[in-house]
């Protein structure tokens, strides 16, 4: 169960690496923690773990009986291999607590991304949706930004059950986008038009369910998370593999998705070129995340395929007469 490498291992082993050698053992072992910032990361692999633990543990409740103890503890066991990197993934993320960033660029740099904003389109869109700030406008939003922390989650628990493959396919491009995004931020910090620049807006942002929700998120992105938009990133990644899973799921999912997308510059998160970084981002993992595991299996064969020795006949036809 253990003892088969996958792409995934590696990938979040040398994330973790990769973080300790650019800002030192000590400030990655610091960002370790678990608190309230952290629940809700973990709860992106937890909860639907915990789900998938429960029925099994339920189906032997059910039958009971020392076989069907031995194949729920396999599948207890099997169920926590497959979501494991991920959890470790996301506690290396949670490094950037400790401003790893710092090492790298000590200055934010919004001012560079506003500029390119001007460059390209004339204004951030953030000030554009100034003038049409409107309270129910602001919580329907809100709720769309929020979105991204649940629905990565239901997708890979459904194609979990239905087919471990695009399963692995579908969390390896998250994690890829969370690698890339990693780089990004280390590069590129930011805090966004809000924090960056609060003198271009004239209205405030309120809502019942903005403070609530603006209050979870901040305790759950990396204090620097702006290019690329992650967000719109990770959501794109959804939208693909939702499409391929459901055209009913795909009807649920998209006004979600949609609205996470405008959310991030209508609450003032992002710059356009962020957004922009966010869809070249998914493109890509999605297309690395395949081609990744289809090396994988090229390289190794499944654990049951055996060499192939000479056909029975063949045998019979060389024995002595």
């Amino acid at each position: 169960m253990f003892t088969r490498i996958r792409v995934e291992d590696l990938l979040a082993a040398s994330f973790g690496l990769a973080l300790a050698g650019i800002a030192g053992v000590g400030a990655v072992l610091r960002g370790l923690h678990l608190d309230e910032s952290t629940y809700w990361e973990l709860t992106f692999i937890l909860a639907p773990l915990a789900v998938l633990v429960f029925l099994a543990s339920l189906r032997y409740a059910i039958a009971g009986g020392a076989p069907v103890l031995n194949e729920t503890l396999r599948e207890i066991g099997g169920t926590f291999r497959d979501w494991l990197p991920f959890l470790f993934f996301l506690m290396f993320y949670g490094a950037f607590h400790a401003q790893v960033w710092l090492v790298l660029n000590p200055e934010d740099r919004d001012a560079a991304l506003l500029a390119w904003d001007l460059r390209l389109f004339g204004q951030t869109p953030a000030v554009f949706f100034d003038r049409f700030v409107h309270k129910p406008i602001t919580d329907v939003l809100s709720v769309a930004y929020l979105s991204h922390l649940i629905l990565p989650p239901l997708l890979a628990f459904a194609w979990y059950v239905r087919n471990r493959r695009i399963f692995r396919e579908f969390l390896l491009a998250v994690l890829l986008s969370g690698v890339f995004g990693a780089i990004g931020y280390l590069l590129v910090p930011a805090v966004g038009p809000a924090i960056a620049f609060p003198h271009l807006f004239q209205h405030e942002l309120n809502g019942i369910f903005y403070g609530p929700i603006n209050d979870i998120l901040d305790k759950v992105r990396a204090p620097r998370d702006v290019f690329p938009s992650l967000h719109v990133g990770i959501s794109t990644i959804v939208l693909f593999y939702v499409a391929r899973f459901s055209r009913r799921w795909l009807l649920v999912f998209l006004p979600f998705i949609l609205g996470n997308w405008l959310s991030t510059l209508y609450l003032r998160c992002h710059y356009l070129v962020d957004v922009l970084a966010g869809w070249a981002v998914a493109v890509l993992v999605i297309v690395l995340a395949k081609q990744l595991i289809r090396t994988e299996e090229r390289l190794r064969p499944p654990p049951s395929e055996s060499v192939p020795g000479p056909p029975a006949d063949a045998k019979a036809s060389t024995a002595p007469q």
